[in-house]
């Protein structure tokens, strides 16, 4: 059974880190490349929303009793075929995951140009999630 206020906190959450990473301000991929800080705290909140995401990717297959998945990607493939979430959202969401194992991992290190893009163009891919997961929670009432 789906939790729908724990995903609806979840959800709050994710919406919580993006209100937050609108209220920074950085102009260029040089001074995110510059300044410390300010990029870890972009680069952090990106990591929890995400982790928000697959927290709740795995409270669905969990809740709609599926197979476990192997990875966090694999949890999205059963989300799209479920219909919880849109097939033509899946590759965007999976590659969410794969950044986020770039940031906890640091495979190879972490491209700052990359963050910086998915900073600065990126962010509506979570108000994509949250309006695939809100929508499928209101039809399934």
């Amino acid at each position: 059974m789906i939790d729908k206020t724990l995903v609806e906190k979840k959800l709050r959450r994710i919406e919580e880190f993006l209100r937050e990473l609108k209220n920074v301000e950085m102009s260029t991929v040089e001074e995110f490349k510059e300044n410390v800080i300010t990029r870890r705290f972009i680069e952090r909140n990106i990591e929890l929303a995400i982790e928000q995401m697959i927290e709740i990717c795995k409270h669905f297959v969990s809740g709609l009793d599926l197979s476990e998945p192997e990875t966090y990607s694999e949890c999205f493939d059963m989300l799209a075929k479920e219909g919880v979430i849109l097939e033509q959202s899946l590759d965007t969401f999976k590659s969410m995951v794969r950044f986020r194992n770039i940031l906890i991992h640091a495979y190879e290190g972490v491209d700052d140009s990359m963050t910086y893009g998915i900073y600065k163009r990126r962010l509506d891919d979570f108000k994509i999630f949250i309006k695939e997961i809100r929508d499928y929670i209101l039809e399934a009432k």
